[in-house]
């Protein structure tokens, strides 16, 4: 380092305010003696002795390309030096403006003001500004981008990056049209930033990009090259003519490709975005569909049901559900009506009401009850609360094995060996529809299974349950219809076969398959 630039730096470490300001613009230029080093040439244009001052300001402005502005947080300063005209932070200026704000007026004014001191940039900025509305970002980039410190697919990038904690929809478009007409020229980063801001578009209501199809697909095909599973999503979807929220499938292909967009779509799911899964499933259960293929189908959508979509495990469920013959398909529907339902969905709910027999009476005199029963016999207690909960009838109620028949949605009532007719004696699944009923099932078979391993787990047999319940109704004086269900065999055999149940709840089952 030559000796005037070694006192030039001592002279800035003692607070000189020429010498900081001299000092920060090697750094930040990288001239001969100083190699560059932005950071270091901000410590010393933000000293305390110059910090704020219009002369550092204009240093920043001047030497430091706009999107470093931008990223070290020195937009400030560009404003302090546009303030006082200078060309380059006026262009610089208006170009952030025009980058972070829907309304275009004043980043006009400073191009205004850049082009009355002379700048022939800043006279094609302003006609760039006066074409339509959604081309004037992508034109002001291509009339500034051979202009020293600005890098436009650089700050395209920043710009879509930071877009969305403004939900700035107007913006947002004219962002991705500037994104799509610079696309030639777009480097990777710029069109993984296109593809995740398409991806949050979908959320925004007045959201509209009128821009290319053609060139917003091809976008969308150079992130599909490289990998980009939010790619791969959203052109295999438009590809199948699926809609993307606000974000229609037309603004982003120029036709429809059925198998291509089913292909996009299994990528788009293999690499984690698992509401590919619900995507395929819709297009392969399409019968009118080229690539419509039942089982197939099926398979997407339990896929989609285990990567957590509610849409899809309440449409697995009412699917297995209605033509289950077998006591395991019914208690796979049950679980996934149940993991729907936990996501509040209503038709889910329903569904799971409907396989749960009515009981008298109010709850508040039915827990009196039971309660009162409990000080004297816990068992028969905890029979009559499983009994009330999953709407069972007199002989469930005795007869059902609560301690393995306990499932995390609800109770399995196991074959009865107290009735002989095998149909009568069939079991069945019974969902917890209520939480309490859920929370109160745990206790039971806490307790049971404490008395269990104590030894104490002693009712006797069906016959004795019996008399002791009556004789415990009787001294309450409380009539068994306030805790047992009323029901015929052939109502009982409607719930055990998934069939019967589904032409029964026909209404339910098609609401919870087209909603």
């Amino acid at each position: 380092m030559r000796k005037e630039d070694v006192r030039l730096l001592a002279a800035a470490r003692q607070g000189d305010e020429g010498a900081l300001c001299e000092a920060g613009r090697r750094y930040l230029l990288g001239t001969p003696g100083f190699s560059r080093h932005p950071t270091l040439g901000i410590e010393y244009l933000t000293h305390p002795a110059v910090n704020g001052t219009l002369r550092a300001a204009i240093v920043i402005a001047e030497c430091l390309p706009l999107h470093e502005i931008v990223s070290r947080g020195q937009i400030p300063a560009l404003r302090l030096a546009a303030r006082a005209l200078s060309v380059d932070a006026l262009l610089k200026l208006g170009l952030s403006v025009c980058l972070t704000s829907a309304d275009l007026s004043e980043a006009v004014s400073w191009f205004e003001k850049a082009a009355a001191a002379g700048s022939d940039a800043a006279q094609a900025a302003l006609r760039a500004s006066q074409q339509q509305p959604r081309q004037t970002v992508g034109a002001v980039l291509r009339a500034l981008g051979a202009e020293t410190g600005i890098c436009p697919d650089v700050l395209l990038t920043q710009a879509l990056v930071s877009t969305p904690q403004k939900d700035d929809a107007m913006l947002l478009s004219r962002l991705l049209d500037a994104a799509v007409s610079l696309r030639v020229r777009a480097t990777a980063e710029l069109g993984d930033a296109a593809c995740a801001a398409l991806t949050r578009a979908q959320a925004l209501p007045g959201f509209c990009f009128s821009g290319s199809s053609e060139g917003l697909e091809c976008l969308l095909e150079d992130g599909v090259k490289r990998g980009n599973a939010d790619a791969a999503l959203l052109l295999g979807r438009a590809l199948c003519g699926l809609d993307a929220g606000a974000l229609r499938a037309s603004a982003m292909t120029t036709g429809q490709n059925m198998r291509k967009g089913a292909a996009l779509l299994l990528r788009a799911a293999d690499a984690g975005r698992h509401l590919a899964w619900m995507l395929l499933y819709r297009v392969h259960s399409d019968h009118g569909a080229s690539v419509a293929n039942p089982q197939m189908a099926r398979f997407f959508l339990e896929k989609a049901a285990i990567g957590g979509d509610a849409t899809a495990r309440r449409l697995l469920g009412a699917l297995i559900l209605r033509s289950a013959s077998h006591l395991h398909e019914t208690e796979q529907a049950i679980h996934w009506l149940h993991e729907a339902a936990c996501s509040a969905d209503d038709h889910a709910h329903g569904l799971l009401r409907s396989l749960v027999l009515p009981v008298a009476g109010e709850e508040v005199d039915a827990a009196a009850v039971i309660e009162a029963i409990r000080r004297q016999d816990p068992w028969t207690a905890l029979r009559l609360r499983t009994a009330r909960d999953f709407g069972l009838t007199k002989l469930e109620a005795l007869s059902v094995d609560i301690l393995n028949g306990a499932r995390p949605w609800g109770l399995v009532v196991g074959t009865n060996p107290f009735v002989t007719q095998a149909k009568l004696a069939a079991p069945r699944a019974v969902p917890a529809v209520t939480p309490q009923a859920a929370a109160h099932l745990r206790r039971s078979v806490a307790f049971l299974d404490q008395a269990k391993q104590e030894g104490l787990a002693f009712e006797g047999d069906l016959r004795k349950r019996s008399v002791r319940l009556r004789r415990l109704l009787a001294g309450h004086a409380v009539h068994e219809d306030l805790f047992f269900a009323a029901a015929r065999s052939t109502t009982l055999q409607t719930l055990r076969q998934g069939t019967k149940w589904a032409f029964q709840e026909r209404h339910l089952v098609r609401m919870a398959l087209t909603a």
